[in-house]
């Protein structure tokens, strides 16, 4: 009997000892996952991020890179506060100002002038004293680095410039044309990307002992605007006649303007060479049926992806480099119909 209520007493001791070792590691389970969460990122916390942007509703990019950063920060569980300049630098410097005062915890911007946003950068950064973590999205600044910013996310606007030159050059060879005469759509002066592409654009055919090979005729700021494009195409279809035979733009709205202008005054598709940047649905269209040569494939959605993603890491103390781009693949008669439902959904907004 008495060996009996040993046994029991033993095996009774045993369950409590196990029950409170698994307890114990249970608490110590938990704590664990809790810190890899922590660890992992910002996501569910209490954040607010503010992005300042320098149109919204006027621009067929920005439009579906708004609703992105929206979706982005929902999936994290963030506040975002958005503005719209209006296309103006001052607006857009106080707007920036009020978001800070409203106590965020990232800046994000795609500023309106590249030069004229480092006065407001460089304050913002004194008021707080270095510690609110600002990045520029899709615009670079004037200069391109600054000791204020983190980084910046988004394409290379430079590099697509080199894209399209070394397109065109690659085409000319191809197609056994000695020389071309062209003019060029760029996009808002002082805007970065503008500067950029027209800058990529020329060290392409230097780089490639090309540069005798284009003719410019003309290059105009048409403010990324299909009707601002159109109106400047219509001018040098007059002034220029049959010696243009290229037009290099610098998005596809413009692009899109071009065309509206050839097919208007008569042209046939490939009759003058166009091309564009971003990848919108009527320019994919237009490659299908031969009015406008190629584009670069730059997708808001992953633009404004690549912004929330950079910033999340620099919130989760993560080291981030200066530069984070995004890819921006050509799209030309080789692959348009494989990208065509890709970007009607993209730009269905």
């Amino acid at each position: 009997m008495k060996r009996f209520l040993t046994l029991l007493l033993i095996i009774a001791l045993v369950v409590t000892l196990g029950l409170a070792v698994f307890g114990c590691q249970g608490a110590s389970a938990e704590e664990a996952i809790e810190g890899e969460v922590e660890e992992a990122g910002v996501e569910g916390a209490d954040v607010t991020v503010g992005f300042s942007l320098p149109f919204i509703e006027d621009s067929p990019y920005t439009f579906p890179f708004a609703e992105s950063l929206r979706e982005e920060a929902a999936a994290r569980g963030w506040e975002l506060i958005m503005t719209d300049a209006g296309g103006d630098i001052n607006t857009q410097s106080n707007q920036i100002e009020d978001m800070v005062a409203q106590g965020i915890d990232g800046l994000m911007m795609m500023p309106v002038d590249a030069a004229g946003i480092v006065a407001v950068i460089q304050r913002v950064y004194e008021e707080t004293g270095g510690e609110l973590p600002m990045i520029c999205s899709n615009v670079m600044t004037d200069p391109p680095e600054l000791d204020e910013l983190v980084g910046f996310a988004g394409p290379n606007s430079y590099l697509e410039g080199k894209q399209i030159g070394e397109y065109y050059v690659n085409y000319l060879k191809e197609n056994g044309i000695e020389s071309i005469n062209y003019c060029e759509t760029q996009g808002t002066a002082g805007y970065s990307a503008a500067i950029d592409r027209h800058n990529g654009f020329l060290d392409a055919l230097e780089e490639q002992g090309a540069t005798d090979m284009f003719n410019e005729l003309d290059s105009q700021p048409c403010d990324w605007s299909p009707d601002k494009a159109q109106a400047q195409t219509e001018n040098w279809i007059t002034t220029y006649g049959e010696d243009m035979k290229m037009v290099y733009s610098h998005n596809d709205g413009m692009a899109i303007g071009i065309i509206n202008a050839l097919q208007d005054a008569g042209y046939e598709p490939g009759e003058v060479l166009v091309n564009g940047c971003d990848g919108q649905t009527q320019a994919v269209e237009f490659i299908t049926e031969g009015w406008q040569l190629f584009t670069v494939f730059q997708s808001p959605a992953e633009d404004a992806a690549t912004a929330m993603r950079t910033m999340e890491k620099i919130l989760a103390g993560e080291d981030v480099p200066y530069w984070n781009y995004m890819e921006t693949p050509i799209i030309d008669s080789s692959n348009a119909e494989e990208y065509l439902p890709i970007v009607e959904e993209l730009w269905e907004q």
